[in-house]
């Protein structure tokens, strides 16, 4: 009891219970040595903020108690931020320029409260510690449960695969641009006609395939598309949470399509956000959903602040060029090197045929880039009002179709007998219509490219959930039955989902 008295252990079990609770709550998506690493480097940063403390108030005491309380509220600044934004009475907290004060002014009075009250030390030191210690163990409980509990997110998918019916196993690309609009939607709310990629898809032996997307949110297509079946029905449309996303990621990493391609011997390679079973995500960080360790670290304060107002240290007067840097390009660079690898992928030779599964964050905002592929303005890249900005979309939509000219001109000199799949998830969606259905969401591009083998103009796809029933059916002798084509509009919660 001396020791619980004296010893600010409640500084490490601080650390400690941070990676738990994140840990039972994204239990399946994260692995030891992230939550490790994450760990880690939060007592690092707490022994030195305790070290600076100590130094400058000459009371180990006084300095883990301060060193504590700033630590609180930056390591669960993202929820104290939802519930204020979540309540009537707080939501005129939720603004930045009013919360932050706040909170600094808080921190003030605690440390000048603390200041004058020594003898409390010990036994807030104490209180502390048991609480603390408390909390991890009930954590711990919890985790325990959920490891004996948890069960794979799988799509329940009756189809049969018949092996003996595959003669050929040619090299697949499934190339996927996220957010790129259909051809009727951009030229009725654009008043842009694609007829250039059209053509020229055309002239390289494509076909175009009339499907819509069956949901307007990217990891409901995505968990649609590659299980070939509409997602289960366990959320409320209106109102997502942070696991009915990782249920949907869940499904991807198992998804049928991966299984069918694995079970005629075809290697995966995977170019995406998505981890695949077998074959991780190619990036631990994406600018759109939390993977991986950014699961326990996107609440923290710098990562919640960065993400909603840091454009002001990255533009203008208030420009930092490291930062600028940093939060800039990253994703451009993850388009880039997505790019690099699909290319370098097709000039590799192999023993066994491949799959390759290459999600392209192209024309989805941020809009790095305009048409001719020179960097926009940083104010125009991470203000996120500009996501709804029609013309800059535009801009970027004309440098993705030279992208995609690129890689089919790549894919079709080096490996000209492999099958090429070009569709996004769904379409254009911000539209500036909250809450509301707008069918120009699930308007979206698909085409496809058999070599030597005759167009299919009767029996095409009407949906992508459809769509690699299909596939499967043409290429590789399959008899699967197509399911009732519809949509499904999804909403997202951005504070929620970030």
């Amino acid at each position: 009891m001396a020791l619980l008295k004296k010893i600010p252990f409640f500084l490490f079990l601080l650390a400690l219970f941070f990676c738990l609770h994140g840990s039972v709550e994204n239990y399946g998506y994260l692995n030891l040595f992230e939550v490790l690493e994450v760990g880690g480097l939060i007592v690092l940063c707490t022994t030195v903020l305790f070290g600076i403390n100590w130094i400058i108030t000459k009371n180990y005491l006084y300095a883990s108690l301060v060193t504590f309380f700033i630590s609180l509220w930056y390591l669960f600044f993202g929820a104290i931020h939802d519930v204020i934004k979540a309540s009537s009475l707080l939501r005129f907290l939720q603004a930045y320029t009013v919360l932050l004060p706040v909170l600094i002014v808080i921190n003030l009075l605690v440390i000048l409260w603390l200041k004058k009250n020594k003898a409390l030390y010990p036994k807030l030191v104490l209180y502390l510690n048991v609480l603390f210690f408390v909390f991890c163990i009930g954590d711990s409980i919890m985790l325990v449960k959920r490891h004996f509990n948890y069960k794979e997110s799988i799509v329940a998918n009756p189809l049969a695969f018949h092996v003996t019916r595959v003669t050929k196993k040619p090299n697949v690309y499934f190339l996927l641009f996220d957010e790129y609009a259909g051809y009727k939607s951009l030229q009725d709310s654009f008043g842009f006609k694609n007829d250039r990629l059209y053509n020229f898809l055309k002239q390289q032996q494509f076909t175009e395939m009339p499907v819509f997307s069956n949901y307007d949110f990217t990891p409901f297509s995505m968990s649609s598309i590659l299980n070939m079946q509409y997602v289960p029905e366990n959320y409320r449309k209106h109102s997502l949470t942070q696991s009915d996303i990782q249920n949907r990621f869940g499904e991807i990493r198992n998804a049928r399509v991966f299984e069918i391609f694995r079970s005629v011997n075809y290697s995966i390679e995977n170019y995406s956000i998505f981890d695949i079973k077998g074959n991780p995500a190619l990036y631990e960080y994406n600018g759109i959903f939390p993977i991986h360790a950014a699961l326990l670290t996107n609440k923290i304060f710098h990562n919640r602040f960065m993400k909603n107002v840091g454009w002001w240290f990255i533009t203008g007067r208030f420009g930092i060029s490291a930062l600028k840097e940093f939060y800039l390009k990253r994703n451009d660079k993850y388009n880039l090197e997505v790019e690099s690898l699909v290319l370098k992928t097709v000039r590799a030779k192999t023993t066994k045929p491949k799959f390759v599964y290459a999600h392209f964050f192209l024309p989805h905002g941020q809009f790095y880039r305009d048409s001719a592929g020179n960097f926009n303005p940083p104010e125009k890249i991470l203000d996120q009002k500009y996501l709804a900005d029609k013309s800059l979309y535009l801009s970027y939509l004309k440098y993705t179709n030279n992208v995609i000219n690129n890689l089919v001109s790549g894919l079709t000199t080096s490996d000209p007998n492999a099958i090429v799949i070009i569709m996004s998830d769904h379409g254009f969606y911000d539209y500036l219509n909250p809450g509301a259905y707008d069918p120009s969401n699930f308007n979206n591009i698909c085409f496809a490219r058999f070599p030597n083998t005759e167009a299919d103009t009767a029996n095409l796809p009407r949906s992508n959930v459809n769509f690699f029933r299909y596939f499967f059916n043409k290429a590789y002798g399959q008899n699967l039955p197509y399911i009732q084509d519809s949509t499904i509009h999804v909403i997202e919660d951005p504070a929620v989902l970030r």
